[in-house]
């Protein structure tokens, strides 16, 4: 018979229960915590902007995987390494940087900060103090960054359409108003040139009032056009190429002569569009003639090219240069009407604003991208017919 148990014996008995019992408490929380730190993590990582915290060095403590993306490198990478050097690619913290004045107000600072050059985007920054990490050794800001590059694109255009529709309206009026009297003026010019004969003193004179008069309707006309509706259009299916390559008939000697080679890649397979050949064609011309007018003192490459998406919903002709370019400071304003960098005489500022409208009457959308001495390249798409999308 085996002894019995002691009072000692059951009190211990008793205490390992308990210590078993405590230690199946501490791995239950140990695991509680492990998933809650796995479901953090994974939140953390499918947040689709850029996210970090950092220290008031700058220095990143943790990131997730969309900063890895937006930024092109390894998430591992990123530890401790300056933000502004791993999304910025700067050596000092960026302009206008919320960072600090979230260090001294300990409240969350919030500002816009212009395209970043690695991401070539533009970011709404929000940083936001952690107080409740603050202490002599650990300070931290969580950073987030929006993009807002398309918002702020997009509310270019509305802007963009509801100045043209007001100056439009107001372009029609004066036009009207300015076209009997220019009228006049051009036919008396005439009429005196004829009464008095070539030999006249005076005809020199009246010639320059007859050629400034004709400006001076070539600008009224323009104002017409840009002002009216053309209900008028012959809207049919159109071959983008077509278009492209007749335009270049008319273009392509003068662009030589001043030393500009120009290269055509149009797809023959492209899907139609409907649209207006002779104002598609207008397009054409006054861009073409701006990117040639752009190399005129030392010449270059002009390329033009046609293509569609891989679903053929959507046709492009894409217009590219090798000219002076356009300054940062000047591309969001190049569709106002009488906005020009050409020196006086050489352009009335109306040919891109004209062309917007006519691309925006196809239902399209241009785009243009440029670098100051690397030259320009615009992007238009219109929609494909269904019929021809193969």
């Amino acid at each position: 018979m085996g002894k019995p148990k002691t009072k000692n014996s059951q009190i211990e008995i008793q205490s390992i229960d308990e210590l078993y019992g405590k230690v199946a408490q501490l791995e239950q929380l140990v695991e509680t915590i492990s998933r809650s730190k796995m479901m953090w993590e994974s939140t953390f990582d499918v947040i689709s902007d850029p996210v970090l915290i950092i220290n008031r060095n700058f220095e990143i403590k943790r990131a997730n995987k969309a900063l890895a993306r937006a930024c092109g490198v390894d998430i591992k990478e990123v530890i401790a390494k300056k933000c502004y050097k791993i999304f910025a690619g700067l050596e000092a913290p960026c302009v206008k940087c919320p960072v600090s004045l979230t260090l001294q107000s300990a409240r969350s600072q919030s500002t816009e900060l212009d395209s970043f050059p690695l991401t070539k985007r533009q970011y709404q920054v929000n940083a936001y103090s952690t107080p409740q990490l603050f202490n002599e050794q650990d300070e931290n800001i969580i950073l987030h960054y929006r993009d807002i590059t398309d918002e702020k694109q997009l509310h270019r255009k509305l802007m963009q359409t509801e100045k043209m529709a007001a100056v439009g309206t107001l372009a029609g009026g004066v036009a009207h108003e300015i076209n009997n009297p220019l009228g006049g003026i051009l036919a008396f010019a005439q009429l005196v040139m004829r009464e008095l004969g070539e030999q006249h003193p005076c005809q020199d004179d009246l010639k320059e009032i007859e050629d400034a008069a004709l400006r001076c309707k070539k600008i009224v006309r323009h104002l017409l056009d840009f002002s009216r509706e053309k209900s008028d259009e012959k809207m049919e299916p159109v071959f983008l190429g077509d278009v492209v390559s007749k335009t270049m008939s008319l273009v392509s000697v003068s662009a030589k002569q001043v030393g500009v080679q120009v290269v055509q890649d149009l797809d023959p397979d492209l899907p139609t569009i409907t649209g207006d050949f002779n104002r598609l064609q207008q397009v054409v011309l006054n861009l073409v003639t701006n990117s040639v007018f752009a190399m005129k003192d030392k010449g270059g490459t002009l390329s033009l090219c046609t293509f569609s998406n891989p679903e053929r919903c959507k046709v492009f002709l894409q217009i590219a240069d090798t000219g002076v370019g356009i300054a940062p400071k000047d591309l969001d304003r190049i569709f106002d009407p009488y906005f020009t960098t050409k020196e006086p005489g050489e352009g009335t500022g109306l040919g891109l604003s004209i062309c917007y409208k006519i691309i925006e009457a196809h239902k399209g959308k241009i785009d243009v991208e440029s670098d100051v001495g690397l030259g320009t390249t615009i992007t238009i798409a219109f929609v494909a017919n269904p019929a021809t999308r193969g």
